[in-house]
């Protein structure tokens, strides 16, 4: 009995990757042996200590959605002491449902649909277009010197904080192929487009990150001046080939956040009253 024991607080780890593609409003739920384990979404990952041994995992929709929307298949894992077994989770879009897919990460197999005919999205082809710039607005500092004889330098931290994102344009327009249905089949595989662009892109959509800046500024003896700091969000505009599941070939725009910047502005507020 002490063995046992042991061996099961020596445990393990499971951890698990949610693809970004299908948007915000859908929330996941892991399932460990039956139980509720965790809650993950779009583009998140979540770490879950497991005891040492056998175990059952899967990936359930949190709540019912149109189209009868499948969970994963159930995957039975071994989990040795202080071992680390990694999982990416993702939804595949078909014209008659959404499908929940867990696979540990190395397997290259995908479990196969059961629906005749059916297949996924595809990218054959990224061109990336133009930037753009997104205006989020203004930090305001202000460096009062009036009081001394003497110049001043001081040294200001530009910080923001900006989430990677990735979008798909709407008005998106048909190469060749299809039927009637192209349009409703197009709206059925977007989850499916966001995720296989992700990953033709290689980019970790859904990622924060924090941008820092040392800015340098000298102000002149008697003087007070305001720092303005104009910040912008920066896409990366481009146009996707998707070859969609009825052999149609659709041109995609999307657009991703790649970084943030700012414009710098110094205005002398010298004759201005304080407050």
């Amino acid at each position: 009995m002490s063995s046992q024991a042991e061996s099961t607080a020596a445990g393990g780890t499971v951890h698990i990757q949610m693809r970004q593609g299908v948007g915000d409003l859908y929330a996941f739920r892991v399932w460990i042996d039956g139980v509720r384990a965790a809650l993950l979404r779009s583009g998140r990952e979540v770490t879950i200590p497991v005891p040492s041994g056998p175990h059952r995992l899967q990936l359930r929709w949190a709540a019912s959605t149109a189209n009868a929307p499948r969970n994963s298949e159930t995957l039975d894992i071994l989990v040795a002491p202080g071992e680390v077994i990694h999982f990416d989770g993702d939804v595949t879009a078909t014209f008659w449902r959404n499908t929940l897919v867990l696979r540990r990460r190395g397997d290259l197999s995908m479990p196969a649909s059961s629906e005749s005919g059916a297949s996924d999205a595809r990218v054959l082809e990224v061109t990336q277009l133009t930037r753009t710039e997104e205006w989020l607005g203004e930090d305001v500092r202000l460096i009062d010197n009036r009081a001394s004889p003497a110049p001043v330098t001081r040294s200001l931290k530009a910080s923001r904080e900006w989430t990677r994102t990735l979008t798909l344009g709407e008005n998106h327009r048909q190469a060749f192929g299809g039927h009637v249905g192209a349009n409703l089949l197009w709206l059925s595989a977007r989850g499916s487009i966001e995720a296989e662009l992700q990953r033709t892109l290689s980019l970790a959509i859904g990622s924060t990150h924090l941008f820092e800046e040392e800015i340098g500024v000298t102000v002149p003896e008697r003087t007070a001046v305001r720092i303005v700091l104009g910040w912008k969000r920066i896409w990366q505009c481009g146009e996707a080939r998707v070859l969609l599941p009825d052999r149609s070939v659709h041109i995609v725009p999307y657009r991703v956040v790649v970084s943030v910047t700012f414009d710098q502005k110094i205005q002398d507020v010298t004759g201005l009253s304080e407050g």
